[in-house]
């Protein structure tokens, strides 16, 4: 008996996340007693004392610190239930359970689904159509985030379940919530456009994957439903569905047959065909190859480094630390690797979680991913920074490379979810980003005593900062009106300019020299006239500079794919910059130096110039809270078990902080030696796929 499935959102580590594969998902039931209420059985850091919010369409369930924020989520579901609603014309009979948390670690005590993974983000269980999320996501990933989970919702009125299950391909679920919340991530779309450009583009008609198994379901199913939109209409899209729940409760013929009138085989070719037509504009543009030599580790040499999540220089530049996913151990590890050939010198975390008293080495990005940095070298010393995870707290390491002997541990239980360390000049003070309040700063810590201090403290999203060579500054993204820019922050005084501007995403930056960043950007020039619907494809990170004192700004890279977490190597004039990229549905570590002919040059002020705070983003309607709807929750008001665990799918308690062990195929397993199955088991998603 197959169980029913919650489905779940992951963090956008996209194209690079580590997914083990030597453990099957087991059934929750399987691996821990199950106790239908909140509070039983797990080790819980808070108590909650739990209120119910009576919208129009839900029933939200809250504690007090979350009360200042109530109108404004309830705000964005109402708006995501019509949006829903009008796009798929259905509507639910009852209200939906929406269980929020204030932040990521407490989110993951919840009791509706135990034992979670560190990495899933939220999820919608089938069995009485719950909703649970943590609201720290900038407003408008918010807002999607809602949209995302209230469409699988959705989904399991559509198509009903049942007691053997819907027997769905993971893609139409997850792909649905994703063409909903109508939204590209940027790691998302280089898969799918990299799938297209690689000739890599399954059948979706026979695409099968497991939960929690990545990326690939999310990607190319979203892709698939703008392709049926686009070919059928929103009509056709609808019609699918709905012969998809009759395939379900019997009767009628195929969902392909009945709501297309293709036969499966015809649709995938056709599928194929749009994808690479789609992305046709960008088949010419640059390929990992034309960046030299590949710095990850081999894999026939190194075959238990499947992935390249984040790379950091060491002062010198002929070292770079790593963090990679390791099959072998089932866990992230942070290596040395030589910057010269890429030959792994050393293993800085073998072993570490059972040595150190940690679960794991902590995930950074949440729905930024890989795009920010994970780790830190300090500038003088042989210290590497990065988060380790122990239940519901994360601690600051500080490592020193040559012993592998932990100098430093602070534990931070005063923020939540910290990532994306950086040493000071002097190596004495290390910022990073984290969650205060519901909101990400910028904050300090001072090495020798402990002291922490929050640097922005405002109301947008501050994350991924960096020092300037001098100290006096520090460099960091915000999230403005629902793109990313880059900040400077004045230590002195306080005072914060905006660096970069325009309806792109621009991050994890880096000092090249006190006046040269190198960074991240999806930027296109705007000197050229691009297609709409090239420009709406063309979301691709490359490597850029920018010159602090004209404002001139460098594009090095024009890929295909992506060309993500770029880092100086210092080993060398003129300008050398490592960075990671994605191609074939794997990950290397290439270079680019800067007495390379730019393949742009603009200024910052084409993209806008300095003005007033853009308004933080509104959905469209607008919810005045009625304080007459809010009433205390009775001990076992809507926690009542209705026959079984809610629940279908856990995963080992010794899961990695990826959270992704997977049941391999016998031909994708980590030691699989042929290029043609390793490609093969990429391109179908059984194969090490971020979740």
């Amino acid at each position: 008996m197959r169980m029913r499935r919650s489905r779940m959102s992951f963090l956008f580590v996209g194209l690079l996340s580590f997914a083990v594969l030597t453990m099957t998902p087991a059934p929750l039931a399987a691996q821990t007693p199950f106790v239908p209420y909140f509070g039983k059985n797990l080790v819980h850091h808070t108590k909650f004392d739990w209120l119910i919010y009576k919208t129009d369409h839900f029933e939200i369930y809250y504690y007090p610190a979350l009360e200042q924020h109530l109108q404004r989520v309830a705000s964005y579901a109402e708006n995501a239930y019509q949006h829903i609603s009008a796009e798929l014309k259905h509507d639910l009979p009852e209200r939906i359970p929406l269980v929020l948390f204030k932040t990521q670690s407490e989110f993951m005590t919840n009791n509706i689904a135990a034992g979670l993974p560190e990495g899933v983000l939220a999820f919608a269980e089938p069995e009485r159509n719950r909703m649970v999320l943590p609201i720290d996501e900038p407003p408008d990933q918010l807002y999607r985030l809602i949209t995302h989970e209230l469409t699988h919702v959705f989904e399991f009125h559509i198509i009903p379940r049942g007691i053997m299950g819907a027997n769905l391909p993971l893609w139409v679920d997850e792909g649905l919530a994703n063409y909903m919340a109508g939204y590209w991530n940027v790691l998302d779309l280089m898969q799918v456009r990299d799938a297209a450009l690689s000739d890599n583009v399954p059948k979706m008609s026979e695409f099968e994957t497991q939960p929690l198994s990545g990326r690939l379901p999310y990607s190319l199913g979203h892709a698939t439903f703008e392709f049926i939109e686009s070919k059928w209409g929103k009509d056709g899209l609808r019609q699918f569905l709905f012969s998809l729940r009759k395939s379900v409760i019997g009767g009628g013929e195929g969902a392909y047959e009945e709501a297309l009138r293709v036969k499966p085989d015809e649709f995938d070719e056709m599928f194929d065909r749009y994808l690479k037509e789609r992305f046709r504009p960008f088949r010419d543009k640059e390929r990992p190859a034309d960046y030299g030599k590949n710095l990850a580790p081999k894999p026939r040499k190194f075959p238990q480094y499947v992935a390249v999540l984040s790379i950091e220089p060491s002062p010198s530049g002929e070292m770079m630390a790593a963090v990679v996913g390791n099959a072998r151990d089932q866990e992230l590890d942070i290596i040395l690797i030589s910057a010269k050939d890429g030959d792994v010198i050393d293993n800085l975390t073998k072993g570490f979680d059972h040595t150190h008293g940690y679960e794991s080495i902590s995930t950074a990005g949440g729905l930024r991913g890989n795009l920010v940095p994970w780790i830190a070298w300090a500038p003088v010393g042989d210290t590497v920074a990065y988060f380790a995870k122990t239940e519901k707290y994360k601690t600051l390491i500080l490592q020193n490379v040559s012993t592998r002997h932990i100098e430093h541990r602070f534990d931070l239980k005063t923020v939540d979810s910290p990532e994306s360390p950086a040493f000071g000049p002097d190596g004495k003070t290390v910022v990073f980003s984290a969650l205060q309040g519901g909101v990400s700063d910028i904050f300090s810590l001072d090495v020798a005593t402990g002291n922490l201090t929050n640097l922005t403290k405002d109301n947008i999203a501050d994350f991924s900062p960096t020092f300037a060579p001098d100290g006096k500054t520090i460099v960091y993204t915000a999230r403005v009106s629902g793109n990313d820019k880059l900040f400077q922050l004045t230590l002195g005084s306080g005072e914060k300019k905006q660096l970069t501007f325009g309806t792109h995403d621009d991050t994890a930056a880096k000092f090249y020299n006190p006046r040269t960043l190198v960074f991240t950007s999806t930027a296109i020039d705007p000197n050229v006239n691009i297609l709409p619907e090239v420009a709406r494809n063309a979301n691709i990170p490359n490597v850029w500079t920018l010159d602090l004192g004209t404002g001139e700004l460098k594009q090095l890279t024009d890929t295909m794919s992506g060309n993500v977490s770029p880092v100086v190597l210092k080993s060398a004039e003129p300008l050398r910059v490592a960075f990671v990229s994605y191609y074939k549905g794997e990950d290397g570590i290439h270079t680019v130096t800067g007495d390379k002919k730019p393949i742009a040059t603009v200024a910052s002020a084409d993209f806008g110039t300095p003005g007033p705070m853009p308004p933080e983003f509104q959905p469209p309607l607008s919810h005045t809270l009625v304080r007459d709807n809010i009433s205390k929750k009775g001990r076992f008001q809507g926690m009542t078990l209705a026959g079984r665990p809610p629940v279908g799918l856990g995963v080992p308690a010794a899961a990695t902080s990826t959270a992704t062990r997977k049941s391999p195929s016998p031909t994708c397993s980590a030691t699989s030696r042929s290029a043609s199955t390793r490609s093969r088991c990429r391109s179908t998603g059984r194969w090490r796929s971020r979740t």
